[in-house]
């Protein structure tokens, strides 16, 4: 389904990226993009809009970072909601997402949470836990980076991970962070070489590992080494889109 001319008319001043997104929200509120339906081509926005494929791009990743569509890698965007999703712990996402330029910060807290759950879940994974782990990679290993079905795993991985805590609070903090930056985790579909494919594939067989051999330090280091690597390309990401990239510190606490 395309817009009409009208709905779709040249930008004229300011920020365009915003003028795009707020042209696409008021498209999809007004019914003329349902619930369901799939977003012009991202060259085809670019013409009837005349302004730039990266100035489309940052917003629609900006409508992807709210809940309202869905980027399907090689398939196209999909309108996933009328109006931003509304969620238990909307205060906290909220938070998140206005201040999602601030991505290293938000990267500190990942690794802080979940480098603890990776070191639990060492010393206290069942059997059960380990075997959800486990399937998680054996699916992941016959899918590419970019495949749809690969982030439904990966964040079965990673609540598996925080489910082999024992911990109920670490458990729903995760759940919170992964709502709140939905988007972001949909990056590792856009790496763009198959040699950073096997890298984060790999990632993920030694933080399972370590815990499989009950060695805290082993998870503990496998999963920064992930989340460092996701970064710096969440970062190239982001500048690609116009914004600034993500501030690296130079030593870890």
């Amino acid at each position: 389904m395309t817009a009409g001319p009208q709905s779709l008319r040249p930008l004229q001043g300011g920020r365009k990226s915003d003028q795009v997104f707020e042209r696409i929200t008021a498209l999809i509120r007004s019914g003329e993009w349902p619930t369901g339906s799939r977003l012009p081509p991202e060259r085809e926005l670019a013409a009837l809009l005349n302004t730039s494929r990266p100035t489309v791009r940052e917003a629609i990743y900006r409508a992807e970072l709210v809940g309202l569509i869905e980027v399907r890698h090689g398939t196209g965007s999909f309108v996933m909601a009328s109006a931003p999703r509304a969620a238990p712990d909307r205060p906290m996402i909220e938070l998140i997402r206005k201040e999602a330029h601030r991505v290293s910060e938000f990267f500190e807290i990942r690794r802080a949470l979940e480098g603890w759950c990776a070191m639990q879940a060492a010393r206290a994974a069942t059997a059960a836990d380990l075997k959800a782990m486990k399937a998680c990679l054996d699916t992941m290993r016959r899918l590419a980076v970019t495949d749809a079905a690969w982030e439904a795993n990966d964040i079965a991985f990673h609540s598996a991970l925080a489910a082999a805590t024992g911990n109920p609070l670490a458990i729903r903090i995760m759940e919170t962070l992964r709502e709140g930056f939905a988007a972001f985790y949909r990056f590792k579909r856009y790496v763009p070489n198959q040699e950073d494919h096997r890298v984060i594939w790999q990632h993920h067989v030694d933080i399972y590992d370590g815990v499989r051999r009950r060695d805290p330090a082993a998870a503990h280091a496998a999963l920064i080494a992930h989340m460092d690597f996701v970064e710096e390309k969440l970062g190239e990401g982001i500048s690609g889109l116009g914004g600034k990239p993500p501030r690296r510190k130079t030593a870890r606490g």
